[in-house]
């Protein structure tokens, strides 16, 4: 079984990919009582963006959720269990921070991966999208790093193989701990004059965090991870985050830019 999370689609491709070739299921996070799963497949595996050089909370939530029963059954069968990390350019301390919460509920993740892939945060100054060259030649390079990964999975590899990048420290130790605190603020999301009630950013919520008012346009509530999908995903434009991403790119994984991704 893979849990997989994602906003921009990122993850959810990759978790699709590598669900496909290695014949288990993928479920996503959000959607998911963890309290009451029972383990099926062969495999447990973990597929989600990073955030801030950490790890979304919403997924150590999840994790640290499982049922004993669910953890007994892994342990008893002596399922392999990996992380797949999709990230913009590196994943800095992050892996030691999904171990850690596997450690604590008696999980033993036998390997860890990176694959690049675009960038999308935009909520703090200095942060945007990849330009188009960039982006391109990111998605050009994920099939073959995807396809390394479900190699090393299945000839049973142990280890980190991830991308770390400079200052690993300084950016999981501080500014991961910051994101937490000050990057999270549902209520500086609003709709702008170009917005036509459209609904998609609503349908593109992986929380159902966002709903239509009685007069046709979004409402925010308070469960946001800022997973940046609503603004994304709008095609005119419309979202914004207080003054943060006036100006700045969109991107969407392109298959769910067709549509052909749910």
């Amino acid at each position: 079984m893979i849990y997989y999370f994602s906003g921009t689609g990122n993850s959810r491709a990759a978790a699709k990919s590598i669900g496909e070739r290695l014949g288990e299921q993928i479920g996503l996070i959000s959607q998911i009582n963890p309290n009451e799963e029972v383990f099926r497949g062969e495999m447990l595996g973990f597929i989600f963006p990073v955030y801030a050089w950490g790890v979304p909370p919403l997924v150590l939530n999840f994790i640290s959720h499982f049922s004993q029963e669910f953890i007994d059954v892994i342990k008893d069968k002596s399922i392999p269990v990996w992380v797949v990390m999709t990230c913009g350019d590196e994943v800095a301390l992050a892996p030691e921070m999904i171990q850690r919460t596997c450690d604590i509920k008696g999980i033993k993740i036998k390997s860890i991966w990176s694959v690049i892939m675009p960038n999308d945060y935009v909520l703090l100054p200095g942060f945007d999208v990849d330009s188009r060259e960039v982006e391109k030649e990111k998605l050009d390079k994920a099939p073959a790093r995807i396809s390394e990964i479900v190699t090393g999975l299945c000839e049973g590899k142990e280890g980190v193989f991830v991308v770390r990048g400079s200052m690993a420290w300084i950016k999981t130790k501080l500014v991961y701990p910051l994101f937490k605190r000050w990057g999270v603020f549902p209520k500086k999301w609003h709709h702008t004059d170009a917005c036509v009630g459209c609904g998609i950013c609503v349908k593109n919520c992986p929380l159902k965090n966002i709903r239509l008012s009685d007069s046709g346009f979004p409402l925010w509530g308070e469960n946001c991870c800022s997973c940046v999908a609503c603004y994304h995903s709008c095609p005119r434009h419309a979202v914004e985050y207080g003054k943060a991403t006036k100006g700045k790119g969109q991107y969407m994984y392109p298959e769910i830019r067709k549509g052909s991704v749910k």
